[in-house]
């Protein structure tokens, strides 16, 4: 019985370490999957701040476009106009809207080379993220592929584990898992060097000895709680 249940619990830590490994995601794929978050966010913000920016812009060209008609109305006015004054009136209003356009026009140029370079600032990120998918395609692909093949093994080493364990006693099975759960992995020890425990390394007394050598029932570590059992004379 007990060499039943050390192969299952070989099974157990097989599984343990595929269980661990399938956890593990490859270093290539959690750097790439972090660069392209980076870039998302980094070309989110941007475009964010380039569409700001180009609001201003616009908001510019939309009032520049209005002095424009504003200095052609005034200057239409004043040729129109019956008197000097009301010609001068025109004219002042056409100065007016003159240097208006002309400090708009210095304001929004700088504005519009800045939109131009965070335009092309973004292009360069995108162009970054675009030929970082296929490389990403490639690992998440990679990772894919390997998962199947560490599941369809779990899968079988469950099967044969869970065959083998139906033929253990219940409350000995129970105890083992319990032990195991509780002791990393071991719940189930050899004796070594003829009189230690093969998971805690205390030397066990002799009557414990006696016992785990008769076979008889179950022997547990009185140090470690562990189940003892001598591999040499199973």
């Amino acid at each position: 019985m007990l060499k039943t249940l050390s192969t299952v619990q070989a099974l157990d830590l097989e599984i343990d370490a595929l269980d661990a490994e399938r956890a593990q995601t490859p270093p290539a794929l959690i750097e790439a999957r972090a660069r392209e978050r980076q870039l998302t966010a980094e070309i989110t913000q941007r475009r964010t701040e380039e569409e700001a920016l180009r609001r201003r812009v616009q908001a510019a060209e939309l009032e520049l476009k209005s002095l424009q008609e504003r200095r052609k109305e005034a200057t239409e006015g004043a040729l129109r106009a019956a008197t000097g004054k009301e010609a001068s009136q025109y004219q002042n209003q056409e100065l007016q809207f003159a240097t208006r356009a002309q400090e708009l026009e210095e304001d929004t140029l700088p504005l519009m080379e800045e939109l131009e370079t965070r335009e092309e600032g973004v292009a360069a990120l995108q162009a970054q993220l675009d030929e970082l998918a296929p490389e990403l395609e490639m690992l998440a692909s990679e990772e894919d592929a390997r998962l199947v093949e560490l599941d369809e093994r779990l899968n079988e080493l469950r099967g044969r584990r869970d065959a083998l364990a139906r033929s253990i006693d219940a409350a000995l099975l129970k105890q083992y898992e319990q032990v195991r759960r509780a002791r990393r992995g071991l719940g189930l020890v050899s004796v070594v060097g003829s009189q230690r425990c093969g998971g805690c390394n205390v030397r066990l007394p002799i009557i414990v000895m006696q016992k785990v050598r008769k076979g008889e029932g179950t022997t547990r570590c009185p140090s470690c709680g562990r189940i003892l059992w001598d591999a040499e004379a199973a």
